[in-house]
């Protein structure tokens, strides 16, 4: 949107992953250097870990463009699963058939798969992201895949990248017994003062600028104090200020402007982590879990807004009303039903995270419960069958209008997997005086999304105007893809 008014080539804050836009500063370049030797050379199990939005995801981008073709990847980014679906997953990333989806089948394809490729003298690097949601077992089966008293299995290589919490989960006693097989274990620190100013210039100048061109120093300055060094969080401040500028004609951003979306954008505040403070894992989560019941203690008695209701309490009463709300709420609404789809039969090995990836370049919660809205006969996430036929909806603004009983409008804001999604919303001026509607979303036996809603718009003009203002702040997870 304010490309052309900067003079950029191309958005240089956005906040999907980009080996294009690689800032190595020295804890980036020694991280980025642990993965590759510890593929190349062999060296068995690689940790990677570090805090939300610090890059980690961008290294193993850079990662994977800099191997060579002697080393065969499989990328998994989705670990809220089974063993045995993981291992579907790595198959099909290394491009083996898999015609059978039992364990034992799935195992010898993939021990045949190693013995081809010590032929080759060839390398195999499974490389999980998000990998501090593995289930234990999930761990402990993966890690025998590289343990199997073999030659062949040598050939495997695994590297672990996640949120700190991965550390405390390796270190526990149920995985001691692999604890010696860990070669690598390294922590990505966030960027100092002088790194976040060097990363904002690189950003400005791989898209035709500098920040000497469209930042005052004090502007900076200011950026790299509240991000504590989050590349996330820098990005998504400096994309907000651009679109601030751009509004105001302002063809430089001063320290004002930082200032006020600064405001606007408290929530992401990065404060130091467990990691930096040097607190061991164990007391960490010890920490963690007393923070968390104060926490949840003071949530109870802090009263939002009253322009901007958000219940997240729950009671029988509240259940009670929920199922009510998820009969009411049942369809996302007529607009939905008219909306433009295609049809595709289900392959071997397919889930919804996939199709999502497929079709919307991304993966969120969001994503996945429209394409469940659209589809009433899958009633598991997880499980979709061979020759099904799925509708996938195409996402257009309208798609997220629902017309009430009363003739007036709400909008749908998307699904979320947790509780975690008020802060954005509570504090954007467009649902100023507006309610917020949560609404549990059955997405598996075991799983419940919640599903959020705002209103009411007295007109569907009023309701797409809101739409449109939440898509350009960033606050609307259907629209952080490009759907094809």
């Amino acid at each position: 949107m304010y490309n052309k008014f900067y003079g950029f080539s191309e958005n240089p804050f956005n906040p999907t992953p980009d080996p294009r836009f690689l800032f190595l500063s020295i804890g980036h370049y020694e991280t980025l250097s642990s993965m590759i030797s510890g593929i190349k050379e062999r060296k068995g199990i690689t940790v990677i870990s570090g805090d939300v939005g610090t890059g980690k995801t961008t290294l193993i981008y850079a990662l994977l463009k800099d191997l060579s073709e002697r080393i065969k990847t499989a990328f998994v980014f989705n670990t809220k699963i089974s063993f045995q679906d993981l291992l579907i997953y790595i198959l099909m990333d290394l491009e083996v058939s898999v015609p059978k989806e039992n364990l034992t089948t799935l195992l010898v394809l993939f021990r045949q798969y190693l013995k081809e490729r010590m032929i080759r003298d060839e390398t195999v690097a499974i490389i999980i992201d998000e990998a501090q949601n593995l289930e234990f077992e999930v761990m402990e089966n993966l890690f025998r895949l590289y343990s199997e008293d073999s030659p062949a299995a040598k050939l495997v290589q695994i590297l672990l990248v996640g949120q700190p919490e991965l550390e405390a989960k390796l270190d526990s006693q149920k995985l001691q017994a692999f604890k010696n097989r860990f070669a690598i274990r390294n922590y990505l620190k966030p960027l100092n003062q002088k790194e976040s100013g060097e990363y904002i210039d690189h950003r400005l100048k791989v898209v035709g600028s500098s920040s000497s061109k469209v930042f005052t120093p004090q502007a900076i300055d200011r950026i790299s104090k509240f991000s504590n060094g989050i590349p996330r969080v820098i990005n998504i401040l400096c994309d907000r200020a651009f679109l601030t500028g751009y509004t105001t004609s302002s063809r430089k951003i001063d320290e004002e402007i930082v200032k006020d979306t600064i405001k606007e954008l408290s929530h992401l505040k990065s404060h130091r982590t467990v990691s930096q403070l040097g607190v061991r894992p164990l007391y960490a989560i010890l920490v963690i879990v007393i923070l968390a019941v104060i926490g949840f203690g003071t949530l109870y008695f802090f009263n939002w807004d009253s322009n901007l209701k958000l219940s997240l309490k729950r009671s029988e009463k509240t259940i009670l009303l929920e199922e009510i709300l998820i009969k009411k709420e049942k369809s996302i609404g007529k607009e939905a039903k008219k909306a433009t789809e295609r049809v595709v039969s289900a392959k071997k090995g397919w889930t919804l995270s996939l199709l999502a990836l497929q079709y919307y370049n991304n993966v969120n919660p969001t994503f996945i419960d429209l394409i469940l809205e659209f589809n009433p006969q899958i009633t598991d996430l997880n499980r979709i069958f061979v020759n099904q036929q799925i509708k996938i909806p195409s996402i257009t603004e309208e798609l997220f209008l629902i017309q009430a009983p009363n003739q007036s409008y709400k909008i749908y804001l998307g699904t979320f997997s947790d509780e975690q999604f008020g802060h954005s919303f509570r504090k954007t001026f467009v649902l100023k005086g507006k309610t917020l509607e949560v609404v549990p979303r059955k997405v598996s036996p075991q799983d419940t999304w919640l599903r959020v809603l705002a209103g009411e718009f007295k007109t569907r003009e009023e309701g797409l105007r809101a739409i449109q203002a939440l898509r350009q702040k960033g606050l609307l997870p259907a629209f952080v893809g490009s759907p094809k």
